[in-house]
């Protein structure tokens, strides 16, 4: 799935949601450069995959 087709997903499963994007980044320290619209608050992205690399839900 693209980015497009897992929004379209969230969005027909009426799941609300807001996207930021920014620089990768791997570590705390990288993280604390980065100017998020809640900084009072953590976000995690967690990308779940098979066994051929393919992005589940």
């Amino acid at each position: 799935m693209d980015k497009r087709e897992i929004y379209d997903l969230l969005a027909a499963r009426g799941i609300d949601f807001e996207v930021t994007e920014h620089a990768a980044v791997f570590n705390m320290a990288e993280m604390a450069e980065v100017r998020l619209p809640y900084p009072e608050s953590d976000a995690k992205n967690l990308f779940v995959r098979d066994d051929k690399s393919e992005i589940t839900i």
